[in-house]
Order: C-alpha cells, then sequence, then structure tokens
C-alpha cells in the first residue's frame, strides 16, 4: 500500500488544473445569469428549482391571494346590490308616505258631493302605483331585478303586480364559509296579496292597497270613503311598516358586507407584501450580486485565458 508522506509533492497536470478552472468559469457563468435574470425579471424566483421550498411557499401565497381577491370583488359587488337596494327602498318609502299623508286628509264631509277632488286623489294614488311598480323592477347594472330573488332575469314584477321572482334573495360569498344576502325580494318590500302594495286585479292578480284605495275613491259612496279613511289606511300603514323593515334589513346586510369589504383589502395587502418578500428581487441586493459576480466571472476568464496561453507555449 503506497503512501504519500508530507514531503511528498502533489504534482497538479495541466489538465487537471484546466478542468478546475474551467468549472469555476461555468459556475461563475451560471451564477451571473440567475442574478442578471433576477434583475431583469424583478423575481428572485423565476423557475421552482431556483428555491423549492420558496416556490412552495409562493404558491400557496398566490392561492390565498387568488381567494382573498375574489372575496373582495364579490363584497365590492355586493355593497353595489345593497347601496342600489337602499336607494331604492328609499324611494319606495317616499311614495307610501305621500300616499299615506294624502290619504290621511281624506274626510267624508270634504268629499261630499266634490267629484273633482275624489278624482284628483284618486288619480295621484293610482300614479304612486305605477310608480311603485316601476320602482320594484329596478335592475341592476347587469339587468338583474333587485327584487326578482334568484328566479326571474328580466323582471320582478308584471304590468299587473304579479310576482315573477322566487323567495331566495341573490348572496355574495363575502370570507371563507360566510355568505351576506345582498338584496331582498319583492315580497318582503312590497308584500303580497290584497295586503300588497301592487296588485291591480287584473291578470289574476289581487287587488292590492293602493288599488282598493282607487276603487274606495272611485265608487264614492259614504262606506267606501270611509273605507278609505279606515280599513285602506290601516292596510297602507301595514304596508309601510313591510318596507321599513325590508330598508332595516337592507341597511345591516350594506354595513356587513362594508365590514367583509375591508378586511377582505387588508388581507390581500399583507398577502401581496407577504408574496413579495418571498418572490421579489431586492434590487439594491442584487445589484451589489451582479456587480460582485461580473468581477467574479472577469476574474474568472482572465485567469483561464492565460491558463490556455501557457500551455500553448509549452507545448509548441
Amino acid at each position: 500500500m503506497t503512501s504519500i508522506t508530507a514531503t511528498t509533492p502533489i504534482v497538479v497536470t495541466p489538465n487537471a488544473l484546466t478542468s478546475s478552472m474551467i468549472g469555476t468559469l461555468t459556475a461563475d457563468q451560471a451564477n451571473l445569469a440567475t442574478v442578471e435574470q433576477q434583475v431583469s425579471t424583478g423575481n428572485q424566483l423565476n423557475v421552482a428549482s431556483d428555491n423549492p421550498a420558496a416556490a412552495a411557499d409562493v404558491l400557496q401565497l398566490q392561492g390565498s391571494l387568488t381567494r382573498a381577491n375574489q372575496y373582495s370583488a364579490n363584497a365590492q359587488d355586493g355593497i353595489g346590490w345593497l347601496s342600489l337596494g337602499n336607494s331604492t327602498v328609499n324611494s319606495v318609502l317616499s311614495v307610501i308616505q305621500s300616499v299615506k299623508s294624502t290619504v290621511e286628509g281624506v274626510s267624508g264631509s270634504t268629499l261630499t258631493n266634490d267629484p273633482a277632488t275624489i278624482s284628483s286623489i284618486a288619480q295621484q294614488v293610482q300614479s304612486a302605483l305605477q310608480q311603485l311598480t316601476n320602482l320594484a323592477n329596478t335592475q341592476y347594472e347587469n339587468g338583474q331585478p333587485l327584487f326578482a330573488g334568484t328566479g326571474n332575469s328580466t323582471a320582478a314584477y308584471d304590468a299587473n303586480g304579479n310576482y315573477l321572482g322566487n323567495a331566495v334573495p341573490p348572496t355574495r360569498t363575502v370570507a371563507p364559509g360566510t355568505q351576506v344576502a345582498v338584496a331582498v325580494t319583492g315580497p318582503q318590500v312590497f308584500g303580497s296579496g290584497t295586503t300588497g302594495l301592487l296588485g291591480t286585479g287584473q291578470g289574476g292578480s289581487p287587488v292590492g292597497v293602493l288599488q282598493q284605495i282607487v276603487n274606495d275613491l272611485k265608487t264614492g259612496t259614504s262606506a267606501s270613503i270611509s273605507n278609505v279613511e279606515g280599513t285602506d289606511l290601516t292596510n297602507l300603514s301595514n304596508a309601510l311598516g313591510t318596507a321599513e323593515t325590508a330598508a332595516g334589513v337592507l341597511g345591516a346586510n350594506e354595513q356587513s358586507v362594508q365590514g367583509f369589504s375591508t378586511q377582505a383589502t387588508s388581507t390581500v395587502a399583507s398577502l401581496q407584501q407577504e408574496l413579495g418578500n418571498v418572490q421579489d428581487t431586492n434590487m439594491a441586493q442584487a445589484i451589489t450580486s451582479l456587480q460582485l459576480q461580473q468581477v467574479a466571472y472577469q476574474s474568472a476568464l482572465y485567469a483561464t485565458s492565460q491558463l490556455s496561453s501557457d500551455s500553448l507555449v509549452k507545448y509548441l
């Protein structure tokens, strides 16, 4: 068995030295290319092999960011629905209150032998009925009726006050496992049947509160005028209460969705920052590294060229 003593010289052949220097040159070239790519793309991770563990973190963060962005978009859409719903129901309340004020001013003695006044009031109520029908068919920007639930894509009510939707309000997912209704259905605002606001008594619809007021005014008898002052006014007050309840639901839901929207926006910002910490290039550090890599590469290139020159001279 041959042993090498401390005094035994170690001979490095030209081939071994050349291979070593070329290996160094290749490694420096690869490092330089990597840093150049990081600077040009702004990403310190361009392929998974750059850092497999960090690449896995990036994929996880990107998935979380996609979900958070979707929650934020859902919340913003929900706010749009609820804001329009609130303003529409406020208009509904204004119309009902105006009719209620007019009806409360009706007096049997005042209306006696005064068909012109009766006709004028009836016309006002009839106009209010048309206004409410139009409001009931308010559409969101995508053409979806606000008050049709998820059941009808074109209108919530027909011209006679028949409800065309269903009892399921649209919802939006605004957080993991959390859905919030972004509208109320037509009956929640306008009631239904003979105590509802919109029925005209035509086309299979019931005679609603407003149409009943019109009918009683047009009849013009003492009994019918008493109905306007009594039963009709009571039904109208109850209908007003129904719409007010719907307004409360919409207001509470809008406030809730606003909170979820703020939460989602904050989460998106936090995830973007975290993702940037893992994925983005630290430009100051990368540029310094690039300069060092360029110097190292130039040095290795020069040393290799000198070695090749010596070798040629030796073997000429």
